[in-house]
Formats: C-alpha cells, structure tokens, sequence
C-alpha cells in the first residue's frame, strides 16, 4: 500500500508547504487493497538485509537475533544451510565425538554393529612389561571389585587365610556334648578321637550310628571351599570317647 501512496504523492510534485487534500473514490481504494493483497500474497522479501545477501533471519520472542541461515539452490543446500534428516532434498548434519583432549573417538563396524574404538592403557603383547598395573576384575567380595593377580607362570594365585587357632577337647559320652559352639567365621576345622570310638556331627546335634564314626587315633578335617559353621557334636553307642578339635 505505501507503494501506491507513494505514486500518488510523487505525482503531486514538491511540496512548498502547506497542506494537500487528495479525493479518492472506492474504485481507487480497492485498487490499493488488491495490490497489498498481491503483495502479502508473494511472501516476504528476504533480499534487504544489510549484506546485500538472501537471508532469512530467526529472532525469539523478544526480537532477539538467535541464527542466520543462508538460502540455497533447492535440493543442493549450501554449506551452511541447516538440513534435517527425514526432509526431501535435505543433508543430514555431520557430527563428531571428540574426548576431553579434542580427540576423535572413532568406532568400527562389527558383526553389523557399530563398535567404539578403545585401547586400554594396560593392553600390550603377553610376556611383555605392562605400562601400567593391570587388573583382571573377577568379582566383588560385597562392597568393592576384586582384582584376579596371577604368577610368572600365568596361575591365579589363591589368597590363603592366615590366623590363629583355638582348640577343643571333649569327653564325650552316650549323651550329645559339644566340642565347639556354632562359629559363623570358621574358616579350618580338625576333630580327632585319641581314645574310644565316638559319632561327630557339624550341625549341633550328634547321634549314635548317624554320625562320622572316629575310633582312636582318627580325625577328620574341613578346610579349602566349604567348612561347616554349626556346632560340633560328639556321642557314644556305649562308654566314653577322648576328643581334641582345631578350629581357626
């Protein structure tokens, strides 16, 4: 419409001062209206921006410049038009994951999935010196990893417990007698008999016939994976039996 105005008054001449009246029927108001309405119609011009260059400019909600994106030929975008995979026509955009050094994290194409690169500080030729101490986690013993730690030769070693013992004696008779009482932290085990014939049990309560049978001079020991916690009993079908335990 400015453009119509504007025509109108440059058809008047300079101006000297003073004021104009200008009479305008219907007709030419609606002339007027249909050429803003063309106007509205072809979109908005995007080739008046300061650099001369097509643009289109994104502002927020407070007018706010936010980005620039530069037009291109439709279906080759320039290089820094903003493409969306899924758009026809559209490049998609090429990114790159770099570490905290700025390095490039790189991946490979594995039984047709794609796999991140990585090298292990510790990794090298076995037999060869490692740059740093390596670790074989195997498990938790219930609040933190545990590493497995090997021999020259390549064999896991076994942690040993080591401690101090406590010994026991009983004579036991035709009535159940405990030797040792329930122990949660048993970690060795002995129970000899040096006189008579007794029946053992490890759950507390000994029974003639149903037990481990000791005759003088036999023992018994539980030690490596598995060692009973319970109470150690001990009876006899007849008489008295002289027993001696370990227990660590």
């Amino acid at each position: 419409m400015g453009r119509q105005w504007n025509q109108i008054i440059d058809s008047l001449g300079p101006l000297t001062g003073g004021t104009i009246s200008i009479n305008a029927n219907l007709g030419d108001i609606d002339a007027v209206l249909t050429t803003l309405q063309a106007d509205i119609a072809n979109g908005i011009d995007v080739n008046h921006l300061t650099d001369g260059t097509q643009k289109t400019k994104i502002v927020d909600a407070n007018g706010n410049n936010i980005s620039y994106i530069t037009a291109g030929t439709a279906g080759t975008p320039s290089s820094n038009v903003l493409s969306v995979q899924g758009i026809t026509g559209a490049t998609p955009i090429a990114a790159s994951i770099s570490d905290g050094s700025g390095n490039a994290i790189t991946s490979s194409s594995i039984a047709g999935k794609q796999r991140l690169d990585v090298n292990l500080s510790s990794a090298g030729t076995i037999g060869s010196s490692i740059p740093t101490t390596a670790n074989l986690y195997a498990g938790t013993d219930g609040t933190n990893m545990r590493a497995v730690s090997v021999d020259t030769n390549g064999r896991v070693n076994i942690n040993q417990v080591r401690g101090a013992t406590t010994i026991g004696t009983l004579t036991a008779g035709t009535t159940n007698g405990t030797l040792f009482a329930t122990n949660s932290t048993r970690n060795y085990l002995l129970v000899q008999c040096t006189s008579g014939t007794a029946y053992i049990d490890t759950n507390g309560t000994a029974t003639a016939g149903d037990g481990v049978l000791l005759t003088s001079g036999q023992g018994i020991t539980f030690e490596g994976s598995f060692i009973p916690t319970g109470a150690i009993a001990a009876i006899t079908s007849t008489g008295t039996a002289r027993l001696i335990g370990r227990q660590g």
